[in-house]
């Protein structure tokens, strides 16, 4: 019997269940856990002018007239594990100030968006109606990148310092203007975006049945 034990050849149904688990792991928290909307400026290098051949010199400025950097601009990212920012508090020619806030985030890989240094991210969605410092809001760049795992679906850890550039500079910037639609878990174009969100408010109000789910946008058949 001990041999027939050790001899019995055994066969997985699927093969490949680890890269199932992970898959479904990944995609469950980028669709099912909380979130915060930001409004993200991502380098775009394909139609920058900057000098890549000599030393990685960049171009000469990040932002200004001597600057050929350009960015998209993505409204309503849904991003993740958003930290309380640190606040240290500095005193030095210019007096008593906060500097070197420090935050990160977390960008799933089924948003076709990896973060570069460079990328600006402003916390411009999370405010009151009446917030007196809507001006003032601080903006916060890139500085690391981290990868959560070796595989294609992942997530992207992004450190975040605060910076002296204003959002209004970094929009004199543009190559063009993006959104993120939460139900397709997508950036699309903003007219497209714009589209996209009509047709999902006109198929909600349809009197064709009551089983319309505003999460997944989808109609879904009830059991008898």
């Amino acid at each position: 019997m001990a041999k027939l034990m050790y001899t019995q050849k055994w066969y997985s149904l699927n093969s490949e269940y680890a890269l199932d688990y992970y898959e479904l792991l990944y995609r469950y928290y980028a669709s099912c856990a909380p979130s915060i909307p930001v409004t993200y400026y991502s380098l775009d290098l394909p139609n920058s002018v900057y000098d890549d051949t000599l030393l990685n010199a960049g171009s000469y400025e990040v932002i200004g007239n001597l600057s050929g950097l350009l960015w998209k601009k993505i409204n309503l990212l849904q991003v993740y594990t958003f930290e309380q920012m640190q606040f240290v508090l500095q005193s030095d020619e210019g007096g008593p100030q906060f500097k070197d806030r420090m935050s990160s985030i977390w960008i799933p890989s089924i948003y076709e968006l990896e973060p570069k240094p460079r990328d600006f991210i402003c916390f411009d969605i999370v405010k009151t109606r009446e917030d007196q410092f809507q001006a003032e809001l601080p903006l916060y760049q890139v500085v690391n990148i981290e990868k959560a795992s070796s595989n294609r679906i992942t997530f992207w850890k992004a450190n975040l310092k605060s910076t002296f550039q204003t959002k209004e500079n970094i929009e004199l910037q543009l190559s063009g203007q993006y959104s993120f639609i939460d139900f397709e878990k997508h950036i699309y174009t903003l007219s497209d975006s714009v589209m996209l969100q009509k047709l999902m408010v006109r198929n909600s109000s349809l009197k064709i049945n009551d089983f319309f789910k505003e999460r997944i946008g989808l109609y879904v058949e009830a059991d008898q």
